[in-house]
């Protein structure tokens, strides 16, 4: 690795784990800094801002999941339509193993609005998924399980699908605490976005997984204990400095 890929590598990894200890708000650019011991011209020469930094983070982890998807579509022992609910698995940020990281996208992401770094990670997802969602048609197709007129179009309408889908179901979380009963909202977003896909597909009714509930309940659970921390250490701080 050259020395300028050694230092961006170690910037993105110092950064998350900053974002993740105090918070994406409370980290800055010179946080980063103090922690590698680094001026800011070397930042600035890797990264344009602090979002720029996160989008860096958002790409790697997408480029993560793109191998993990690779190796299934890979995989002789799975048929279409199994390959097909791993993608969409793998590719949504609740697959995710660290929960610091989904809770950080979704107050970043989602409860503060930053529509550019939604979009950089839309279009990255698009530029490596789409390839392996026309394979999984394709095979789909051979093996009678899907039945599909225009199969040169429709994988990148699924994945917009996908993703308008994820778009929902993280505003959702995103305000979980002013909805305790969001999650009986998001399994009725997720049958109908169920059943859309499988009517584009003309696949067997039920056999589309999209995201596992168990996961999205745990979602939901760290990021009501991550509010009620963030809000316990803000009324500490308060009484600290009365």
């Amino acid at each position: 690795m050259k020395k300028g890929d050694a230092r961006r590598a170690a910037i993105i990894e110092t950064a998350e784990r900053l974002f993740y200890l105090k918070g994406y708000e409370n980290t800055s650019v010179q946080d980063v800094l103090d922690e590698l011991k680094l001026s800011k011209g070397g930042f600035y020469h890797h990264f344009e801002s602090k979002l720029s930094l996160l989008e860096a983070i958002c790409e790697k982890r997408t480029e993560s999941a793109f191998e993990a998807s690779e190796r299934a579509v890979r995989d002789p022992g799975l048929n279409a339509v199994e390959k097909l609910n791993l993608i969409f698995g793998m590719s949504s940020i609740f697959h995710q193993d660290s929960m610091d990281f989904i809770a950080l996208m979704l107050r970043v992401a989602y409860h503060d609005g930053a529509v550019m770094l939604r979009e950089q990670m839309k279009l990255t997802s698009m530029r490596l998924m789409q390839p392996l969602v026309d394979e999984v048609i394709q095979e789909g197709l051979k093996e009678n399980l899907f039945f599909v007129k225009y199969p040169e179009s429709i994988g990148s309408l699924l994945l917009l699908l996908g993703h308008n889908m994820t778009d929902r179901i993280s505003f959702t979380l995103a305000r979980a605490d002013d909805d305790p009963e969001c999650m009986d909202q998001i399994v009725k977003d997720l049958k109908v976005y169920r059943y859309a896909i499988e009517t584009l597909l003309n696949a067997p009714y039920g056999s589309i997984t999209l995201f596992n509930e168990a996961r999205l309940s745990e979602v939901l659970r760290a990021i009501s204990d991550q509010n009620r921390k963030e809000r316990w250490e803000a009324i500490t701080k308060t009484e600290n400095v009365g």
